[in-house]
């Protein structure tokens, strides 16, 4: 089968792979469509070693049914949660079994990921998709449920004031949950005019360019004191959970969602005498369903996040763009099934 194939740093290349088989308690699927996440380019930063297909946001058909699969058929559409879990250590028996312990995960350390034509993953991480979804609509389903699972640790309440620091892919994620859950007030906080043109055209939320704007005269002027009620910090800038800090509210909630490549101190002093509420978010869980309930009912804007379209072949050009046109592009989605057309 036909498969991008990272070679180490951002070297990218489509290879002939062995194609993979269902083993018992597995499947193998035909992919239809599979997104890039920003995680993609800092493959030897978590540790993984090439050669590896990456990819972990996918959606396909399934072809093959490993031994003791019950509830899954050939034919079947699904979605991916790429988290495939032991099922025997502490995380897995205390019922966080998206942190566990020996995780397998899609396109990371050895694992096959979903650049491909097909690929092979644990059934119980295989979730049906409405009748209805298109497969690039899926393919994001995994990016909208760690966002879903975020603000779930932030125990957002309808009503509530978010404040989402950071413009993109997961910042127009958060920000269109947030909505659909119920947020009375939502402000995205980011540095690229583009980006945040097209999140307030196309959801209620306010936005600020913190580069040109003062957020904390906005906060002044739409939230006053005391502060948002809950802020989700999503670029990965290690001043961002500082900035969400001075905005919460005395008991308000930050959590941090991206991995911080170059922390910073927190404002240990407003943490203790405001009582404000950390949390970490990593991966998601159980919250595949109501994330593709929510994409299908059309809460969730897929077509307003997908920029960039392309065959397998087109990795490199894709993979720069990505790079490049930061300010312009949120997601790009590979499509395996299609082919290169030459001229």
């Amino acid at each position: 089968m036909r498969a991008i194939v990272w070679k180490g740093g951002q070297n990218f290349q489509v290879e002939q792979v062995l194609a993979p088989r269902a083993a018992p308690g597995r499947i193998v699927a035909r992919v239809e469509a599979a997104a890039v996440c920003g995680s993609d380019s800092h493959l030897d930063d978590f540790g993984a070693v090439p050669p590896l297909i990456p990819g972990h946001e996918a959606a396909g058909v399934v072809v093959e049914v490993g031994q003791g699969v019950h509830g899954l058929a050939c034919g079947d559409r699904v979605a991916f949660d790429p988290v495939q879990r032991c099922g025997t250590c502490w995380c897995c028996t205390q019922g966080i079994e998206h942190l566990c312990a020996n995780y397998r995960h899609l396109g990371d350390r050895q694992t096959p990921g979903c650049w491909a034509e097909y690929v092979a993953i644990d059934a119980a991480n295989a979730h049906s998709l409405p009748e209805a979804l298109g497969f690039q609509a899926a393919c994001l389903t995994e990016p909208a449920a760690v966002c879903y699972h975020s603000l779930r640790r932030g125990a957002l309440q309808p009503g509530q004031r978010v404040l989402i620091i950071g413009d993109g892919p997961f910042g127009f994620l958060h920000a269109q949950i947030a909505v659909a859950l119920g947020a009375g007030l939502v402000i995205v906080a980011g540095h690229y005019d583009e980006r945040l043109k097209r999140i307030a055209a196309t959801t209620p939320c306010l936005v600020c360019n913190t580069r040109t704007q003062d957020l904390a005269s906005l906060l002044s002027k739409e939230v006053g004191p005391p502060g948002v009620d809950l802020a989700v910090e999503a670029t990965g800038s290690g001043s961002a959970p500082n900035l969400a800090i001075h905005a919460l509210r005395p008991r308000g909630t930050l959590v941090i969602f991206s991995y911080i490549w170059q922390p910073q101190s927190l404002a240990m002093n407003l943490i203790h005498m405001n009582e404000i509420n950390v949390a970490g978010s990593c991966r998601s869980r159980q919250t595949y369903r109501p994330v593709l309930e929510m994409i299908g009912a059309g809460k969730i804007n897929t077509a307003a996040i997908i920029d960039l379209r392309s065959p397998l072949e087109g990795c490199l050009g894709v993979m720069q763009s990505l790079r490049q046109k930061k300010a312009e592009i949120f997601k790009a989605v590979f499509l395996p099934q299609q082919k290169m057309i030459a001229h």
